[in-house]
């Protein structure tokens, strides 16, 4: 049966109580006091950057929490929670309570077909025969819009798109028919038409009577779904109250610098954080429309097993300035991006760098020219060595690999870059493992900026960040660029950080661009009808 017929004209009671609730790791405290109270057909966010206590909560809900759980009520579709012990919590879990989780490509087993892991939750839950498995199984996969899911199911995660992987953990999340679902950061790493689609499910499962707790630090997102906000800080809930109220008159300061934060609709070089004002524009910025490019592409093409990536794409970066590069997943960005990198050979097509031909040239040929271009990623200590500190990382950086371990002759320069990126230059000591994710990305902007480059290539460099880092990082990025003229090719599946951050922007499908123009105009007045799709699809706090 499901929860909607069982609702009455009248209020329903709360799913999931909670009263003073406290997590603690030994002797530190992660989660203090929280309180508040979820329904059904209601959506509730907790927002905050990371470490506040907002995965913590959730997980109590599941006997997660990894810690010890003390509350004055604990409260989860009509189980005391206290006195649960784990086999008992095992009978909850995606039954009455499920969670979408952030990052698919590792909840789920690479070694295992999607349809038999998620079938393995309705071992648990019931006795199904494997006829019936497979069927909830198909029907779970249609309800999330996943395409083929008769194939799906006998496919690997390995082998499905980003956003077909997180549609597979929301189906997952589902085939128990859970009361409440827990929504853990399940947007972060989707475009605006995936991120959508996901957001209109869970609105979906609140017309059905489900309830929602919804963890994100996408202020944007988090107005399009919820009934009630939970602002956390280090623990605590600062400000709590419907959504509208919170957003449109926010009583804490903390909640008000979050929402200074979120780049939508805020115009060019506007701080984000309450760092100082960028500097105003280097005349090198000022007259790049003047100027000839810093980089320059044209007619790229490169396909893999048949399949065109990347076609006949064209564009031009005046020195100074940055180009927005956008689109869905798998439209070509990240291969274009890599081609101009020179870390893949088109199979036809030319990347001209400061005037000069830099691909498809061989390496040994472009190699003065390559400390003219860096790269800055989305996961920063994925490209970092794991043996070197911070200091050894820009003294190699800075010595064209000739130095690595030693730090000590370039403690000048590595102090100088630390502090251009705003980081204490006694960092150098410290192995990036040591580091916050914000620390760690100015690490890898101050490593890009080390060898001076015209042209940066940022491939979702902030994707990963919480709103207030993240406007630091934008606002640092903004900075630099008006102090050293250095021009960025700036690739992001967030379309409010590609307004927020470029002078044009280019739009890409299918491994073409299809609509180019100044920023301005793509968000103003789109013409091409993906592009209007896009939009469409992007979620707005302003």
């Amino acid at each position: 049966m499901s929860i909607e017929s069982q609702s009455s004209g009248q209020e329903r009671a709360p799913l999931i109580t909670v009263s003073n609730l406290s997590v603690s790791f030994g002797c530190t405290v992660a989660v203090q006091d929280v309180s508040f109270t979820l329904s059904p057909g209601r959506a509730l966010a907790l927002v905050g950057e990371s470490g506040s206590g907002k995965s913590v909560t959730a997980r109590s809900l599941l006997g997660l929490s990894g810690g010890t759980v003390t509350a004055d009520t604990l409260q989860v579709c009509g189980r005391d929670g206290l006195a649960l012990r784990d086999r008992q919590w095992q009978g909850i879990r995606g039954n009455a309570v499920s969670m979408i989780l952030q990052d698919a490509l590792m909840a789920l087993d690479p070694l295992r077909p999607v349809g038999r892991e998620i079938g393995d939750a309705l071992k648990v839950h019931g006795s199904y025969s494997r006829a019936e498995r497979r069927a909830r199984v198909i029907d779970a996969l249609k309800r999330v819009h996943l395409p083929d899911p008769e194939l799906r199911a006998r496919q690997r995660s390995t082998e499905l798109s980003g956003g077909m992987r997180q549609r597979a953990l929301i189906a997952q999340a589902l085939i128990g028919d859970p009361q409440v679902v827990i929504a853990d950061e399940a947007t972060t790493a989707l475009d605006s038409k995936l991120t959508a689609l996901v957001l209109q499910q869970l609105r979906q499962l609140k017309e059905q009577g489900r309830a929602v707790l919804m963890i994100s630090h996408d202020l944007a997102q988090v107005a399009n779904l919820a009934d009630e906000i939970a602002v956390m800080r280090r623990g605590k809930i600062v400000e709590h109250g419907p959504a509208a109220g919170v957003l449109e008159d926010p009583q804490h300061e903390y909640t008000r610098t979050l929402l200074r934060a979120v780049p939508s609709g805020v115009p060019r070089f506007v701080p984000l954080s309450a760092s100082p004002a960028p500097a105003a524009p280097t005349a090198v910025a000022a007259d790049a429309a003047d100027s000839a490019p810093a980089l320059r592409a044209q007619n790229l093409s490169m396909s893999f097993g048949g399949r065109r990536a990347v076609d006949s794409v064209s564009f031009e970066l005046p020195s100074g300035t940055t180009l927005g590069l956008v689109g869905e997943s798998g439209s070509g960005k990240t291969t274009t991006a890599r081609i101009v990198l020179g870390l893949q050979k088109p199979d036809s097509g030319q990347v001209q760098l400061l005037g000069q031909e830099f691909a498809p040239r061989k390496e040994s040929q472009r190699r003065e020219l390559r400390r003219a271009m860096g790269a800055i990623y989305q996961n920063p200590l994925g490209s970092f060595d794991p043996r070197y500190t911070a200091g050894q990382l820009l003294a190699d950086a800075l010595s064209k690999g000739k130095s690595k371990r030693a730090a000590g002759g370039y403690r000048d320069e590595v102090a100088q870059l630390l502090e251009q990126v705003e980081l204490d230059p006694a960092l150098a000591s410290r192995n990036p493992r040591e580091l916050s994710g914000g620390q760690r990305q100015r690490l890898a902007i101050a490593r890009a900026l080390a060898p001076q480059p015209a042209v940066l290539v940022l491939d979702e460099p902030v994707s990963a960040l919480d709103v207030s880092i993240q406007a630091t990082v934008l606002d640092l990025l903004d900075r630099i660029q008006q102090e050293t003229g250095t021009s960025y090719l700036f690739i992001s599946h967030d379309l409010s950080v590609i307004e927020h951050m470029s002078d044009r922007v280019a739009v890409m499908t299918r491994g073409r661009i299809v609509e180019q123009a100044d920023t301005a105009q793509i968000f103003g007045d789109p013409q091409h009808e993906y592009t209007k799709s896009l939009l469409s699809a992007m979620p707005r706090l302003r």
